[in-house]
């Protein structure tokens, strides 16, 4: 009995120490995930193996992606995911698909197409798992439709549809002026380009400048680029420009100039006065020998004017009084002729 007790204790322990340990749960590297089949376990025990798949858009470029779990050790991964090359996009006619990025899965190409040619598609593609995504797209002839008209205007040739590059050419009517580019040209998008032009009726006023005349040039009506050349009149000096030009905006271009009076410089006249002084000794003067000069300085010229206006008041005074007494001795002698003949032998008589 105790022979056999130890017998089965012996096995027991044995078995216990045969028994193998589990691995955890597998990490793969970049790129790759375990097998959907084997995503959902929750144990790995010894001797399970399981296998690895590339992520989308990358395929294996070598090894296995199958591992072993061994005594609680997984068997090493050889598995090699690299990304997917889409490579040539195909040929484009009448434009060039670049790869600036590359080919490989998750890469960006772009389109452009020749001048003259517009595109019609998508212009990037984009590598995909299965390849390129989305349709090339293709390159087409420009085309551009008839431009619109203008008032007081023409264009021609007139046609249906036009060519790229392929030109049309503006006139006005009657008297109108074209302001803008008479030549368009059938243009990327198929639009033309530039913009058209505008017609439209340009008379320039008459040049208004007070104190000018018109020297040369034009006559009225003044059109578009008319040239008229005016000059100031005597005495007047023209600041500004002396000819102008009837612009597309009906304005004189650089703009009017003007006649502003000739400035005359005079020079001032300098009267010089000069004073001449003797040393004789002081003498009383009586007013006999009073001369105007010896009167006090009053101020030059002052003292001039008023001495000449003086003398003019006694020479009238004295012509009045003479007048007046002349008068009275003609009364006399008409009333009493004898008493004038007194008076003149009186006078006679009192002479020496």
């Amino acid at each position: 009995m105790g022979g056999a007790s130890f017998l089965l204790l012996s096995s027991l322990s044995l078995a216990v120490t045969v028994q193998a340990q589990g691995c955890t749960t597998p990490v793969g590297r970049s790129n790759m995930n375990l097998k959907d089949e084997y995503i959902s376990l929750k144990e790995f025990p010894d001797g399970i193996t399981v296998a690895f798949a590339c992520n989308v858009g990358y395929e294996n470029r070598g090894g296995s992606g199958k591992i072993t779990c061994a005594n609680g050790v997984w068997s090493p991964l050889i598995l090699n995911c690299q990304r997917k090359s889409c490579g040539s996009a195909g040929e484009l006619e009448n434009g060039v698909i670049h790869y600036d990025e590359g080919v490989e899965f998750g890469d960006k190409a772009t389109v452009t197409c020749n001048q003259g040619y517009d595109l019609v598609g998508d212009r990037e593609l984009f590598c995909g798992d299965q390849g390129w995504l989305n349709r090339l797209p293709v390159c087409e002839v420009i085309k551009c439709n008839p431009p619109s008209e203008i008032l007081n205007g023409d264009f021609s040739p007139v046609k249906e549809s036009y060519a790229y590059n392929e030109i049309i050419k503006y006139t006005c009517t009657g008297d109108n002026t074209l302001n803008g580019s008479n030549v368009l040209s059938c243009s990327d998008g198929g639009k033309f380009k530039p913009d058209p032009p505008i017609c439209t009726r340009v008379e320039c006023p008459e040049p208004d400048i007070k104190y000018a005349i018109w020297k040369d040039g034009s006559r009225p009506p003044y059109r578009y680029k008319s040239t008229v050349t005016y000059e100031c009149q005597k005495g007047f000096s023209l600041k500004g420009v002396a000819t102008m030009t009837c612009d597309i905006n009906s304005q004189w271009s650089p703009g009017l100039p003007t006649c502003t009076p000739v400035e005359v410089t005079t020079k001032a006249t300098t009267t010089t006065t000069t004073t001449t002084t003797t040393t004789t000794a002081p003498m009383d003067k009586t007013p006999d020998t009073y001369t105007p000069s010896d009167a006090p300085d009053s101020g030059g010229d002052n003292s001039a004017w008023g001495y000449a206006f003086l003398g003019v008041g006694v020479a009238v005074v004295a012509f009045i009084i003479g007048k007046i007494v002349h008068s009275q001795m003609k009364k006399r002698a008409m009333n009493d002729p004898t008493s004038l003949e007194d008076e003149d032998t009186e006078q006679k008589n009192s002479i020496p």
